[in-house]
């Protein structure tokens, strides 16, 4: 049984939780469960023969005006049900919502969808009624954690129907290694000697790198040296350069930019802990509903240090796999990192457990699984309401 997944904005090469999501849902289904649909262009070769699964890049199917768009997908349509038949939609967020009402209403092809957090957030503050319509009337919706979960509630969706699935982390990719000489000194420079603290992201207010910098002047005083190593970019940056001049620590923290994905897994190795005390703005629609590199660094053997927020707590088990701080307080903040850069016996112990956990929970291959019945599910209940898909209705309306 093959399904049909549909990302207009999220979906390689564009980076980003929701896309490496997005990848690595269709690299673990395979190309005989499923198939994409997107309005990304392809960057390169290398993207598209890594995802495995056929993707079909149609920028006009999303394009705006509106007609060119409705040419441009039901073209798209025609050719994947003739080439495909898949016998359900799965929508990377709710801002595809009106593409599942659509193909529900032409096709009877029931839908499933995707909620990460801040889009439901937006969601509950929008007037455009089609992204909570879809998440009414999925299938299933699937939430990347709890507290995701209950704010898809609050869009009214009944409990029945909304599925935790976390999103999953490549444990192959993503293990303790040792840390070579030649990369500590290539990243690190004059500082290739020193403890480590790393943050992965983009450089956002959400993320919490302003208090991390805002913690080092006190962590340093016990912990002279102490460096934090920053892997990312973004519109925070030049603010955050200069906070750490402001504070006075700017020579113990590298800004090291964009760090591509093949080179994460031993860049994580360069550190003693993982810290990102990610706090909510919930006015701004801004929250983090998981937070996919605590799983990455806890793969890694890597003590994490989070933020006591969002979906978080799904992804970080405080005392277990790290420590949760309160995002605001830079001395919790500080007392944590202390903590852990202090006491090696214990850092080692989470970053163990940490690594158990990941693999015995959240390898990709279970979560595919996961996915892949609950959409036998909801195709096995659609047939059992006696609805068929039709092809020749969609050619009418294609007309």
């Amino acid at each position: 049984m093959k399904s049909l997944l549909i990302s207009g904005l999220y979906f390689p090469p564009m980076t980003g939780g929701i896309s490496s999501y997005m990848r690595s849902i269709a690299a673990s289904l395979g190309p005989q469960e499923i198939c994409c649909l997107t309005g990304v262009p392809a960057a390169r070769q290398a993207v598209e023969s890594s995802l495995e699964a056929r993707t079909y890049r149609r920028p006009s199917a999303f394009a705006k005006p509106r007609h060119i768009q409705a040419i441009g997908f039901a073209a798209a349509m025609v050719e994947i049900m003739l080439r495909e038949r898949p016998r359900v939609v799965q929508l990377a967020t709710a801002y595809d919502g009106y593409i599942g009402l659509w193909l529900h209403q032409w096709l009877n092809l029931p839908f499933v969808v995707y909620a990460h957090g801040n889009e439901v957030l937006d969601v509950l503050e929008s007037s455009w009624p089609k992204p909570r319509m879809s998440l009414t009337q999925a299938a299933r919706v699937l939430a990347n954690s709890q507290f995701t979960a209950q704010l898809v509630q609050k869009a009214g969706v009944d409990s029945a129907r909304i599925e935790i699935i976390h999103p999953g982390c490549d444990i192959d990719r993503f293990q303790p290694y040792e840390p070579t000489a030649a990369l500590r000194q290539e990243i690190l420079g004059s500082k290739s000697g020193n403890r480590v603290i790393l943050s992965v992201g983009n450089l956002v207010a959400r993320k919490g790198h302003d208090m991390v910098i805002r913690a080092l002047p006190g962590l340093l005083e016990s912990i002279p040296e102490v460096v934090y190593l920053i892997v990312g970019d973004g519109p925070h940056r030049q603010e955050l350069e200069n906070l750490a001049c402001a504070t006075g620590v700017r020579e113990h923290v590298i800004f090291a930019g964009q760090i591509s994905d093949e080179r994460l897994p031993e860049t994580y190795a360069l550190c003693d802990a993982f810290v990102m005390p990610s706090r909510e703005r919930l006015e701004l629609c801004d929250v983090e509903g998981f937070g996919m590199v605590f799983l990455e660094a806890s793969a890694c053997g890597k003590p994490v240090v989070a933020g006591r927020s969002g979906g978080i707590g799904d992804a970080v088990v405080d005392g277990m796999t790290g420590l949760l701080v309160n995002s605001l307080d830079t001395n919790d903040i500080g007392g944590a990192l202390r903590k852990l850069l202090g006491h090696r016996d214990l850092a080692i112990q989470l970053g163990r457990q940490g690594r158990t956990r990941v693999v015995g929970d959240f390898a990709w291959t279970r979560i595919a699984d996961r996915v892949q019945g609950i959409l036998r599910s909801v195709v096995k209940e659609e047939s059992h309401s006696g609805r068929e898909v039709p092809l020749a209705s969609l050619k009418r309306n294609c007309e």
